[in-house]
């Protein structure tokens, strides 16, 4: 009778990243929409914004952004680990990097630069400290059973293994990616020779790393998921949070140019025929490789360090996307790395993913 694995109550330093970003976007909805009451729809974005920072309703949405800072922050210790300032202090800092990139307030007044400038961030660290400090008083969470889909004992990858594994599988993607973002490749249109191409490349890549697998006596029995009707309709859920946290991320953007993967999906013309194959493959090549091998590989380094690994791999394969593509595959894929480090469970993901790469070509479909 094999032990079953224990793990305890799940936090991470990326859920409580994302918990925290998704407080702070529902506070930049709420803050766009009460200048709206002020300004006409056809404003601009900075007259909506900044045109009124040497008012009291500037000073009023300030508080506002400090009192929603608090709450984001109370978020990111919540899910971070216990006691861990980790995930607030980069919080905090990721917000105040973004300040520098976002428009500038019409004011003369330091101060009111300054509250600007700190009002969230410094929301966070003060939500997070109060947070923590009520935290020490309460008693440690009790320790909970993962229903995985493998309860024997999971080999570990070995670092050396993982690279070649990752050369192998996405290497050639990476290098593409760059290539199109960097203007060194020309940018593509997706088509059925291309996604055929995408099939039958990762088909082969698929079947070189498991061979070297095998070769190194890697148990490749547990590199394969239970599909199920349950597991379609979970799926079908994680496809929606998946995709609400990528919408999220796009509204923290705001107005940016046209990315290049717009252009690509307004070039397209494909059939179902290349379409569901190549979503199919794409799908199961990526989430076995990334989840299954690479981030259950290196849980002994720490599940925010697993999920950090497999997402920087899906960051740059997906790179020609542009930064907004980019940071919503980032979204799409802390979620799915979440999702899987919690509940172990692989063939939700893949259905999931399935639905990315398939649903936003239903629109070029021939």
């Amino acid at each position: 009778m094999e032990k079953p694995v224990y793990r305890p109550f799940s936090r991470s330093l990326w859920l409580g990243l994302l918990a925290g970003g998704v407080a702070v976007m529902l506070l930049n909805v709420m803050h766009l929409y009460l200048l709206q009451l002020r300004y006409p729809p056809g404003a601009t974005a900075i007259e909506r914004f900044n045109d009124h920072s040497d008012t009291a309703l500037w000073l009023w949405l300030q508080l506002l952004d400090f009192a929603g800072g608090i709450a984001a922050g109370a978020l990111v210790a919540r899910w971070s680990p216990r006691g861990s300032w980790r995930a607030l202090w980069l919080a905090a800092a990721g917000l105040l990097a973004y300040s520098f990139f976002d428009f500038l307030p019409h004011t003369k007044s330091w101060l009111r630069c300054a509250l600007w400038f700190f009002a969230v961030p410094s929301g966070v660290l003060c939500g997070g400290a109060l947070y923590r400090w009520r935290e020490r008083g309460r008693a440690e969470e009790p320790a909970r059973a993962a229903p995985a889909d493998h309860m024997q004992d999971l080999p570990h990858t070995p670092l050396p293994q993982a690279l070649l594994i990752m050369a192998i599988c996405f290497g050639g993607f990476i290098l593409d990616s760059f290539g199109i973002a960097s203007g060194g490749s020309d940018l593509l249109s997706f088509n059925d020779g291309v996604f055929a191409a995408i099939a039958v490349q990762e088909l082969i890549l698929a079947c070189v790393a498991l061979a070297v697998l095998h070769a190194s006596h890697y148990p490749l029995a547990t590199l394969l998921t239970r599909p199920s009707l349950g597991g379609l309709g979970m799926g079908a859920a994680l496809y929606l949070v998946a995709g609400l946290a990528a919408l999220g991320v796009g509204l923290l953007f705001g107005d940016q140019p046209a990315q290049p993967v717009n252009a690509m999906l307004a070039q397209s013309h494909v059939t179902l025929y290349a379409l569901v194959p190549m979503a199919l493959i794409n799908g199961t090549f990526e989430e076995v490789f990334l989840l299954a091998y690479l981030q259950r590989g290196l849980r002994r380094f720490g599940a925010s360090n697993a999920i950090g690994a497999a997402i920087l791999v899906r960051l740059l394969c997906h790179w020609y996307q542009g930064p907004v593509g980019a940071a919503k595959v980032l979204a799409m894929g802390l979620v799915f790395g979440i999702y899987y480090a919690r509940s172990g469970r692989l063939f939700p993901v893949i259905a999931a993913h399935v639905a990315a790469d398939f649903l936003p070509f239903l629109d070029v479909v021939q």
